[in-house]
């Protein structure tokens, strides 16, 4: 599952190489793909060729891309979706459900293993487009909305709710999931199923504090991927900058005891260090 990191250093590079570029021509291989914002695949490919880019923006790990008729291209990665940047003549692999190309060159291809992609995309108003994605445009994007500490604890205090669930709860946080969850609980040294509202300061600013280190580490580690033209397609290629996610049953790297593997509830686990995490 793409990330707010990972979602974030891909906004960027589409920003820079997609701004100011018309599209040409759209291939839609999946019906399913379209299917929560249109009835069929022409709609999709009627509303987007011949449109221009004006913007890419992100909220949570969903993509809004600005068109120049006052609507948006809304990319949602799903749980395993991956977007390129390829070459116009690039042909299309066995797992593309989507191909964008543009009229100066250059195509956008969105892929997901399966004949049932879980990533999404459409075209919609701009105006509610949060809503029209089914982004809750009230819950906290630790990048765009970049609260204080104190802003963050009176957060953390409302929501009443343990760390993990809370994290990766979209009502609440938008862009953080199973894997930069684990990351940030461990930099805190606080547990899953600590409840938000029983924090001191002192745990508040841990958190804070580790929310932003993981999240910027995770971007420049990605980065360096996408530089390398190694794009990150799921939790084993990134694995080697990941301290607990993944890793159950080898040391912790800050105390040498054993990472545990813990279900939380039906289909939601956690990694964690029984003794560094309080």
């Amino acid at each position: 599952m793409l990330e707010l990191p990972d979602v974030e250093v891909l906004r960027k590079d589409l920003e820079k190489e997609i701004v100011g570029k018309r599209i040409k021509d759209v291939a839609v291989q999946s019906t399913g793909l379209v299917k929560p914002f249109h009835r069929n695949r022409p709609e999709l490919i009627k509303a987007l060729e011949g449109r221009k880019i004006d913007a890419v923006r992100r909220r949570g790990h969903t993509l809004f891309v600005d068109l120049d008729d006052e609507h948006t291209w809304v990319i949602d990665p799903g749980a395993s979706g991956q977007l390129f940047r390829e070459t116009a003549t690039a042909e299309a692999g066995s797992d593309t459900h989507l191909t964008v190309s543009f009229t100066t060159g250059g195509a956008i291809h969105l892929s997901e293993e399966g004949s049932e992609p879980t990533a999404s995309t459409g075209v919609v108003a701009t105006e509610g487009a949060y809503e029209a994605a089914g982004v809750n445009p009230d819950a906290l994007d630790p990048l765009d909305d970049n609260p204080t500490w104190m802003e963050f604890g009176r957060f953390l205090a409302a929501a009443s709710s343990p760390l993990k669930l809370l994290l990766t709860d979209p009502q609440h946080v938008v862009g953080i999931g199973p894997m930069y969850s684990d990351e940030i609980l461990w930099e805190a040294g606080l547990r899953h199923d600590r409840g938000s509202q029983t924090l001191s300061t002192q745990e508040v600013r841990r958190l804070y504090r580790a929310m932003h280190e993981v999240i910027f580490a995770a971007m420049k580690q990605v980065g360096a991927s996408l530089e390398e033209n190694e794009p990150v397609e799921d939790d084993e290629e990134i694995a080697e900058h990941l301290r607990v996610h993944g890793r159950d049953g080898l040391p912790c790297p800050r105390c040498r005891r054993p990472i545990v593997r813990t279900r939380i509830k039906k289909g939601i686990y956690t990694y964690r260090c029984e003794r560094c995490m309080i």
